[in-house]
């Protein structure tokens, strides 16, 4: 009877192992590699409609667009001068280093102030990391002035839907805009390739391109 239990017990644990063996080698099957480093096009303020976005693995990028495409309005790529690489644990321990120590990594690309003070409505999307905004946005934010401009936060994440902290850090870095926090956009990045309409539609609620 001792033996049996034994078996039993023996035979439970390898199943949980197997269990956790597949658990882990499906978390690592869905960690996407960064994409490159380069900015988007020039933008050029004849929209009054600005899209900003922070992108390592393509799935704010490929919001952003859709976003752009809908609204009419331009796009921007916040671009770190240092990229974070093609590999997910780097990038993530660089991440968590720059937040716990406040470091702002500087970016290779810029908005004129001319330009930048034509935006009435600005789209920042970003993928939230450890809890909160990743720096390179925090750079970008601080860079401008963006008193009276409409700040609508859209956003990717692996399970902090409500965005965690990086709604209130947008709201502290930008004290003098409306953050529209309360309609800010959230899709798992697993989600975002089969979320187009549903991206759209909620973009085309807040705004048209000016001459429209």
């Amino acid at each position: 009877m001792k033996k049996k239990k034994v078996i039993i017990i023996c035979a439970a644990m390898i199943v949980i192992l197997i269990a956790a063996v597949i658990v882990v080698m499906v978390l690592k099957g869905t960690r996407k590699g960064g994409i490159d480093n380069e900015p988007e096009a020039p933008v050029s303020g004849e929209s009054n409609v600005l899209v900003a976005y922070f992108s390592w693995s393509g799935n704010v990028q490929q919001m952003s667009r859709w976003i752009a495409e809908e609204t009419g309005g331009d796009i921007f790529r916040i671009v770190p001068e240092e990229s974070y690489g093609e590999k997910f644990d780097p990038c993530a321990d660089r991440a968590k280093n720059e937040l716990d120590n406040g470091i702002r990594p500087a970016v290779s690309e810029h908005i004129d102030k001319e330009i930048m003070e034509k935006y009435d409505v600005i789209y920042i999307g970003f993928p939230v990391w450890w809890y909160d905004l990743p720096m390179p946005v925090w750079t970008f934010l601080e860079e401008y002035d963006l008193s009276g401009k409409t700040i609508i936060p859209f956003f990717s994440h692996n399970g902090s839907s409500n965005g965690a902290g990086s709604l209130d850090t947008i709201s502290n870095l930008a004290p003098n805009s409306e953050i529209l926090s309360n309609d800010a956009i959230s899709v798992r990045g697993s989600d975002v390739a089969d979320s187009e309409s549903k991206i759209k539609e909620w973009a085309r609620k807040f705004t048209v391109n000016k001459g429209e």
